[in-house]
């Protein structure tokens, strides 16, 4: 259901501004939130892309003031719809369900979003586009609840073995799941990542010093402008829950990749897929090395599949200066070519 539309003009990326019409949609059943951008009519569209966000973020993973990833796919012609998961974004306005684990997003809210943007678009298969935990969200609910409603996958900076290319990442995973299994955390504690956006911002300077041996970092130090860096770590940082936490952190092909009755091997459902797939990784990032994440490509049995690497981290992978040039373009093209074009003008 659309709940707003407007015409509005939406910085891409620098000086270059682009005309878009915005509808602010809730879907049915469990309310939960998108924004939806498309050139106005009588412009037609490639097809529909939604851009699932990552670990305790938000749509603003993909849309800050000044760069806007969402803005660059409408106005390469696409359909594009921005999620907020349960409890993210205005989905958390809009209800109050909130992620208990990483299955939750698989099996009901990604059929709920693709319900409502093929009814709205009128693409009756839609691209994935999903940042790091959003990715690894893609490849398991393409591969079973949205197997027949799926046109491809892209995914950015998302590690399907976790940890694979990282002594320390391998490590810190290994004590989450331990202490999973002490109890101590079962009530689920919600976890309020706002905050962290908050102290990185508060202490940016820190951050971003190359010469700084650090064994994690959320982007590649100087490749983000600083103000659209404080606006990335300002808006997109939201709440998530420990539960979700254990689940990203497991490791290996069980990386919200099979259910938590073992009854759903959604890794073994990925690999057998037969849909394009593109994975996109950062030579230095530290959250999702490249090992992590072209492992992913290495046991997909896709006949349309590849795997990309570019010398930047984990969040300027999509809003790094760098990436308007390179990692940009290379999804519009992927996407495009395994696009079937249609007119905007649809009954909604």
């Amino acid at each position: 259901m659309i709940l707003r539309t407007e015409l509005v003009d939406q910085v891409v990326d620098g000086d270059e501004t682009v005309t878009l019409v915005k509808d602010v949609v809730m879907t049915s059943g469990v309310p939960l939130g998108m924004v939806r951008k498309h050139l106005p009519p009588p412009a037609q569209t490639r097809g529909a892309v939604l851009l699932i966000h990552g670990f305790g973020q938000n749509r603003y993973t993909w849309h800050i003031e000044g760069r806007s990833f969402s803005a660059y796919l409408a106005q390469q012609g696409f359909d594009v719809f921005t999620v907020d998961l349960r409890g993210h974004g205005r989905s958390g306005e809009y209800s109050d369900a909130r992620p208990h684990a990483v299955e939750q997003y698989v099996r009901e809210d990604m059929p709920s979003f693709v319900r409502e943007a093929v009814r709205l678009s009128g693409h009756e298969r839609v691209f994935l586009v999903g940042h790091s935990m959003g990715g690894l969200i893609s490849y398991a609910s393409a591969s079973t609840v949205l197997r027949d409603h799926v046109l491809g996958i892209v995914t950015i900076g998302s590690p399907y073995r976790f940890g694979d290319g990282s002594g320390f990442l391998s490590a810190f995973s290994a004590l989450a799941h331990g202490l999973r299994f002490t109890g101590v955390f079962d009530s689920n504690p919600r976890l309020p990542l706002r905050i962290v956006g908050h102290q990185f911002r508060a202490l940016r300077g820190f951050w971003d010093q190359a010469g700084l041996p650090l064994p994690v970092r959320g982007w590649h130090p100087g490749t983000i402008e600083p103000h659209l860096l404080d606006r990335y770590l300002s808006r997109a940082f939201d709440w998530t829950s420990l539960g979700v936490l254990f689940d990203v952190l497991k490791g290996g092909n069980r990386v919200s990749l099979r259910s938590r009755d073992g009854r759903v091997d959604y890794a073994l459902a990925f690999e057998s897929l037969n849909r394009p797939v593109l994975a996109v990784a950062g030579e230095f990032d530290l959250l999702a090395p490249p090992d992590s994440v072209e492992a992913a490509i290495k046991r997909s049995r896709s006949r349309d599949k590849r795997f990309r690497m570019f010398p930047l981290g984990h969040i300027d992978l999509i809003v790094g200066r760098e990436a308007t040039r390179t990692v940009w373009p290379l999804i519009s093209q992927w996407l495009t070519q395994r696009s079937v074009p249609r007119d905007t003008t649809v009954t909604a």
